[in-house]
């Protein structure tokens, strides 16, 4: 019998061959990672390649984040988007959208929080080489809509996230696309500020500091537990925006 070339214990029916050394392997270590295959570093994309040769050069970042082909969009994430999209627009709904004014209010500043929070994991994980796609979660879509209750007093804002992978994520890199969707929310809510309908400016406000806030709570999850692992300084700082916002609106 053919037996494993990592732990050497012997293979019951067809071993699994490496496509990166060519080794014969057992289930359990059949991954590359698993037998440290000595040629791992074939399986990363060329874009990540020429990443950490760049950073091995000590380039700068803004020279590696140059524009890249194919902005991927699978099968099924505008679906899922659309639905997180209008779990988020119930959850956040009343008591704005009482009246029709309201109502496009609330659909204006959720599309201006929501999309732009997500596509920018997505846009930022892709441009650093790695497969991102929105997907619906469950148990957050379902927390989304039991909030959209009016007499719950906290909003759960969850629908779904960016799901980023690669065998060869960093945390610096992860927690730069965790934090670029809050960041997006803040940007959102400076350029709100010069909105000359009152009513419209709070609601957009409020729509994206929430978004803001309820995201870098550091808890698994969230996108707050990436940006603090990675900066616990970059961490504070938005988490102090987003809470300087929200208390402004509250108090204001």
């Amino acid at each position: 019998m053919v037996k494993c070339e990592y732990c050497g214990e012997e293979i019951e029916g067809l071993p699994f061959k490496c496509k990166y050394c060519g080794g014969l392997f057992c289930v359990r270590h059949h991954l590359p990672e698993n037998h440290e295959c000595p040629g791992l570093h074939k399986a990363k994309s060329l874009y990540v390649l020429e990443y950490e040769e760049r950073v091995s050069e000590r380039e700068p970042v803004k020279a590696i984040l140059r524009p890249r082909p194919a902005f991927l969009l699978h099968p099924g994430e505008v679906r899922d988007l659309a639905i997180a999209l209008a779990a988020s627009y119930a959850a956040l709904a009343y008591p704005w959208a009482m009246s029709l004014r309201g109502a496009l209010a609330v659909l204006l500043a959720v599309t201006l929080a929501f999309l732009p929070h997500e596509l920018a994991h997505k846009f930022l994980a892709q441009r650093l080489g790695y497969s991102a796609r929105f997907t619906l979660s469950p148990i957050g879509l379902l927390l989304t809509l039991i909030s959209a209750l009016p007499f719950i007093p906290i909003k759960v804002i969850m629908p779904g996230y960016v799901a980023v992978v690669s065998y060869y994520a960093d945390r610096r890199r992860m927690g730069m696309v965790a934090l670029a969707g809050p960041l997006t929310n803040l940007l959102a809510c400076a350029l709100a500020l010069s909105l000359p309908d009152p009513f419209i400016r709070h609601i957009v406000v409020y729509t994206n500091a929430i978004i803001a806030l309820f995201n870098l709570i550091p808890i698994d999850g969230l996108d707050g537990v990436k940006v603090l692992r990675w900066s616990p300084l970059a961490w504070a700082a938005a988490m102090a925006a987003s809470i300087a916002l929200y208390a402004w609106l509250r108090f204001s």
